[in-house]
């Protein structure tokens, strides 16, 4: 669910990128000014959930020519003052060319409702899942929107992938679906900030904290 322009919504246009970490006020208009400086765009959505139709913090942008899709894969990019993830998406039929084989996967886009047991029973239908976890805020418990997945074996992971990245999951689009590697990738990257946002939170917390104390003993 979400706004769009045009029909390309299958995922298989080469010139398809995935945008992580949206931050939930990005309006339609900031989103596609941002990327129309990067050549013409022929489709834009940002992904919302079909009941509250609030904003679920990625979306994807078409562009009208494909190579332009490896300049913007070079940079670092800033949106409405945050620092977002892109993702070439996957056409569904390919695979991803890799030098090395993995049984792990980096799953995005989850849904909050999703429990530990449902995300580990929607993927054995394709395979043995031996290992499986929602990342969760440290603090609330709440699931952050991502997680992993070990199957079995590497074929399973070359299956999967086969049929593109973006899987419905209890009705809400799972798009962001990528091998992972074991040096320092996108998905790394992704999980990098995260995680260095939620230690910059807590380190305000604990001055704010400090300095609530400091003029209690004061007083």
């Amino acid at each position: 669910m979400g706004s769009r322009k045009g029909s390309d919504n299958d995922g298989a246009s080469p010139g398809k990128i995935f945008i992580g970490g949206l931050a939930k006020d990005t309006t339609l208009e900031t989103f596609t000014k941002y990327f129309e400086k990067y050549g013409e765009i022929t489709d834009f959505v940002i992904m919302k959930d079909r009941h509250t139709g609030r904003p679920r913090g990625f979306g994807f942008i078409t562009f009208a020519d494909p190579s332009v899709v490896d300049t913007v894969m070079q940079e670092d990019h800033v949106i409405n003052g945050k620092q977002v993830e892109i993702k070439r998406t996957i056409p569904k039929g390919s695979s991803q060319s890799n030098d090395f084989k993995t049984k792990k996967i980096f799953v995005g886009g989850i849904p909050t409702s999703v429990t530990e047991d449902e995300f580990k029973n929607f993927f054995s239908k394709y395979g043995k899942v031996v290992e499986h976890e929602i990342i969760r805020d440290h603090a609330t418990k709440r699931s952050r929107g991502f997680g992993f997945i070990v199957f079995d074996n590497e074929k399973v992971v070359e299956n999967l992938l086969g049929n593109g990245n973006m899987i419905d999951m209890e009705g809400s689009q799972v798009s962001n679906i990528v091998q992972w590697s074991p040096k320092q990738s996108d998905v790394s990257r992704y999980v990098y900030t995260l995680c260095t946002n939620t230690v910059r939170s807590c380190i305000q917390t604990l001055l704010v904290m400090e300095v609530t104390i400091i003029c209690i003993l004061l007083s």
